[in-house]
């Protein structure tokens, strides 16, 4: 069974990719061993993806710099181990759905640069509504008319079960949808729109899906460049 970890950072030892890798290499040598891991992707706010500001909540003061996913086999008792002591937002377990699948990169090379940029939301469910029946939106409802309403190419839901650090951040949900590289500065582009008065009717219509279950004001919002990072060889 696969057991998924998202780790966010809010800084980063390094700007460069090539030796983000090559740290987190380094640190699942010392402290991966018995783990198996099936995939690791590590998500970075670097420059090819700075046009995507405009999108960002909040738009002043965003922690989020980086998103580290690791898949696996199995789930470890030793969570902070396996994360690198970066200065963290925090590190949390997730249940996945996937509504819409994200193209597959073939490892071809060490780092491997998915097309496009990844846009990773976090939220709180609105208090105001039942849990059941907000995720229950989420779930059978929400994705399909997102999908329908942007130019993604991928989109995975994954529900926050527990948080791995005692300081983690308070969300519920988590979601990763991928986007072509247009929709960094085009509203037409990012909203699906061909022209004004559909690019109005699909704000509007995800604005009011998403305000459904969403506490509106809880949104954390960034556009990142997700690398794969081979760690299968790192035993």
């Amino acid at each position: 069974m696969t057991y998924t970890l998202k780790c966010l950072f809010e800084h980063l030892p390094s700007d460069n990719i090539a030796d983000l890798a090559a740290l987190l290499k380094q640190h699942w040598r010392r402290h991966g061993a018995g783990q198996s891991i099936v995939s690791a992707h590590l998500a970075v706010a670097d420059s090819l993806v700075a046009d995507g500001s405009r999108w960002q909540r909040p738009r002043e003061g965003n922690r989020l710099k980086a998103l580290l996913s690791l898949d696996l086999q199995g789930e470890s008792s030793e969570i902070e181990g396996l994360v690198p002591s970066w200065p963290l937002l925090g590190v949390y377990s997730v249940d996945s759905k996937v509504v819409l699948p994200p193209p597959l990169v073939e490892q071809t090379s060490p780092e491997l640069r998915t097309s496009g940029s990844l846009q990773v939301c976090l939220f709180r469910l609105r208090a105001d509504r039942a849990k059941a029946d907000a995720l229950d939106y989420w779930y059978q409802e929400h994705g399909a008319i997102a999908c329908a309403t942007q130019s993604t190419f991928g989109y995975r839901q994954h529900l926050i079960t527990a948080k791995k650090t005692r300081d983690s951040a308070h969300y519920d949900g988590l979601v990763e949808e991928y986007f072509p590289d247009g929709a960094l500065t085009s509203a037409e582009i990012f909203f699906n729109a061909e022209n004004p008065d559909q690019l109005a009717d699909h704000i509007a219509k995800l604005t009011d899906s998403s305000s459904r279950f969403i506490d509106m004001t809880s949104l954390l919002v960034r556009h990142l460049s997700e690398y794969k990072i081979d760690l299968t060889t790192c035993h």
